[in-house]
């Protein structure tokens, strides 16, 4: 017969040195975050977690074995074991939130959400595991604590409606992530500018004609978002061209290559895809032409549209025959 308190199978076995393992790694996790600083919170969250889940599970030898000094009786043993492991269950919760979702949604190292949104996802996460540990654990009604709970909740959310959308709008757009620090963007038909500034309460937006516009998130959130700088920096753009009539049966072609190569050397225009030049026909005694080409960077965008403008204005070359008679 096996002695009293000692794994006597093979799952128990494995248990034993589970227990073992991560206790050991739990206590190395422990002194790395005190002494190193290093930050592996969630590491450690997880092998609590684990530590107590198996210290719960093998409960028929873990409490002869080790723990039968320090508690009266096994029940007093199950529910420490279990307080514990919500406890730990909430602290990886809590961790994994700031670490995952909150790191994640932080901006040039600038946190994107309000400190006031984390600490009360911080104090709900505690106080869900707290309720179900006095419900389940210790069997305790929490009925009326959670009604006044509820009361609290409703009224607090029905004082702060406004705050709490502009709130979530913003958790929206920085998980979304429709634009970034820098990008050039247009909200709706608002001015378009660049995002200069993104808080949880709303975006700034510096517009060509360095106006800054404070746009709420929600209205961010609702409306059409045209970004000019993601996933690509490269824009193409499209002009109208106005040019003297055609003379009848006269081939546009011509023009149309004079056009694109005006625009090829252009500063700020790319070479590839090459300038494209169409012509749409002659309308109120002037020809027209559509002209399509690609800059490398939006926010240039009227200082090389002025460039086209100006070398279209130039007049055109010459004939070689008639440069030969004067």
């Amino acid at each position: 017969m096996p002695s009293a308190g000692l794994p006597d199978s093979l799952a128990d076995v494995l248990a034993l040195a589970g227990v073992i393992i991560f206790a050991t790694t739990s206590v190395a996790a422990a002194l790395s975050a005190l002494v190193l600083r290093k930050e592996n919170l969630l590491y450690l969250a997880t092998q609590l977690v684990l530590l107590l889940l198996l210290l719960h599970q093998g409960a028929r030898w873990a409490y002869p074995l080790w723990f039968a000094d320090a508690f009266d009786d096994r029940a007093s043993y199950d529910r420490a074991i279990l307080t514990l492991l919500f406890l730990a269950l909430a602290f990886t919760a809590d961790v994994g939130t700031r670490i995952l979702l909150w790191r994640g949604m932080a901006r040039s190292g600038r946190s994107a959400v309000p400190p006031l949104l984390v600490g009360t996802v911080r104090v709900l996460t505690y106080l869900f595991a707290l309720l179900i540990v006095i419900q389940f654990v210790y069997g305790q009604s929490i009925t009326a604590l959670a009604t006044l709970s509820g009361a609290f909740a409703l009224i607090l959310g029905l004082s702060a409606q406004t705050t709490l959308g502009e709130m979530f709008a913003g958790i929206a757009i920085a998980l979304s992530r429709p634009f970034r620090l820098g990008d050039w963007v247009r909200v709706g038909t608002l001015d378009e500018g660049r995002v200069v500034d993104m808080t949880w309460r709303l975006v700034r937006i510096e517009t060509r004609d360095h106006h800054t516009l404070n746009i709420p998130n929600r209205m961010v959130a609702d409306a059409s978002v045209y970004n000019f700088s993601h996933p690509r920096r490269t824009v193409r753009v499209s002009e109208t061209i106005y040019l003297p009539a055609l003379p009848e049966g006269a081939d546009p072609a011509a023009v149309e290559q004079r056009l694109i190569d005006a625009v090829s050397q252009c500063p700020g225009v790319l070479a590839a895809p090459p300038p494209i030049a169409q012509y749409r026909g002659n309308r109120s005694g002037v020809a027209d032409y559509r002209l399509r080409y690609v800059i490398g960077d939006y926010r240039h965008r009227d200082e090389v549209k002025d460039l086209v403008r100006r070398r279209m204005a130039e007049p055109a070359p010459a004939p070689a025959e008639r440069r030969r008679e004067t």
